[in-house]
């Protein structure tokens, strides 16, 4: 993998754990409930960028509409994966470990859609501005 694709990589994880921990130990959430939204719009973006970056030869052959296509797919895929793992920390053996659940808070249906929402957005948003 190339240092160019992984940038994207490195510095989306920089952002969202940082972000995350950062928000969650200020309790920032508490005053802002939907600022989770931010990073999910964040992730949607840095998965596009980091896949644009690993397939770059690839997206040659495809339009600007398909490449947002792609992208906003690669956003649910990603958004998706997270969400199982957002639920399963609701869910019994993962229920009852304090930490992980503080960090990870599994929502409910309307937050799980509005998180792929965002998701979905942040891909589109980077297929629309990339040239």
């Amino acid at each position: 993998m190339t240092r160019k694709a992984l940038t994207p990589f490195i510095i989306g994880l920089a952002v969202i754990f940082l972000g995350a921990f950062v928000f969650t130990f200020f309790n920032i959430y508490d005053s802002f409930p939907h600022l989770d939204k931010v990073f999910h719009i964040s992730g949607g973006i840095i998965i596009a960028w980091f896949f644009s970056n690993l397939w770059s030869e690839k997206f040659k052959g495809f339009d600007k509409f398909q490449r947002v296509i792609i992208f906003m797919a690669l956003g649910v895929l990603v958004g998706f994966f997270w969400e199982i793992m957002e639920y399963s920390t609701s869910q019994p053996p993962l229920v009852s470990h304090e930490l992980l659940r503080y960090y990870i808070y599994g929502g409910n249906l309307t937050d799980t859609l509005g998180d792929l929402v965002a998701d979905v957005f942040g891909g589109a948003l980077f297929g629309l501005l990339k040239r």
